[in-house]
């Protein structure tokens, strides 16, 4: 089986969630295996990145791999939300992650789960992947849950991100929708 962090691993037409175990399970690795490290670069962008808690560090990757990405920065959770919004709605990027590691609890614990179902219902009529890294399961419906786990430490920095995220592991939970 390949590697869970490619696009087509995350079913279509819904919402998915990947959480940490714990606080270093390493999301960023995540961003890192999806954007992958291309030959050439790409003239449109293939990803949607919203950067919740402009955590991003587009120096750490490639400039192929950030010329298939279109990054939105964000400074709350309300901004990460307004700008799926508009972009799971679009579709026409058949990809969009959502970044919200970097934002306090208590902004995504305010987040309505109308909000979470509204963006649901768009990935479902435009067959989009909406995927979203947050640091505790935070949306409702998900079709596909993933959690990290992985013993990262100081002493992992410099190692490669290919041996990183072959020693992570993931437990999935296909969750049923409710139509």
């Amino acid at each position: 089986m390949g590697s869970p962090f490619q696009m087509e691993s995350f079913p279509s037409g819904t919402i998915s969630e990947v959480i940490p175990s714990g606080p270093t399970a390493g999301l960023s690795l995540v961003i890192a295996a999806l954007l992958g490290d291309p030959g050439e670069g790409s003239p449109l962008p293939e990803l949607a990145l919203i950067d919740g808690a402009d955590g991003f560090d587009p120096s750490s990757h490639t400039a192929a791999a950030c010329s298939r990405l279109l990054w939105v920065r964000c400074a709350s959770a309300p901004e990460m939300l307004k700008a799926a919004d508009l972009l799971v709605r679009d579709g026409n990027l058949p990809f969009v992650l959502l970044d919200a590691s970097g934002l306090p609890h208590r902004e995504l614990a305010a987040i309505p789960a109308s909000s979470w179902w509204r963006l649901r219902q768009m990935a479902g009529r435009t067959g989009g992947r909406l995927v979203v890294l947050s640091p505790s399961p935070i949306v409702p419906g998900t079709g596909l849950r993933l959690r990290l786990s992985a013993d990262l430490s100081l002493h992992d920095f410099d190692a490669p991100r290919r041996e990183l995220l072959e020693r992570m592991a993931t437990d999935s939970e296909s969750l049923r929708q409710a139509t």
